[in-house]
């Protein structure tokens, strides 16, 4: 498997942490960075795979069939 390599480590933290948290603003708390900054690392590494990883809502995130793809 060849991963792109404009993906960088801190793209795969900050996607596993929202994994793991289901939310952008705990994952920010638990990394100690901003939630802006959580959001646009995250646009960036949907821009790369050119998927959608999560589904955004009031309560929080959950990954989509690519993001559970992309988790594995």
């Amino acid at each position: 498997m060849n991963i792109d390599s404009r993906i960088k480590y801190r793209h795969l933290v900050c996607f596993l942490e929202m994994a793991r948290q289901g939310s952008l603003a705990r994952a920010a708390d638990v990394l100690a960075v901003s939630q802006p900054a959580m959001s646009k690392t995250l646009k960036e590494l949907e821009e790369l795979l050119t998927v959608s990883l999560f589904v955004r809502s009031k309560s929080g995130v959950t990954l989509t069939e690519a993001g559970v793809a992309f988790l594995r």
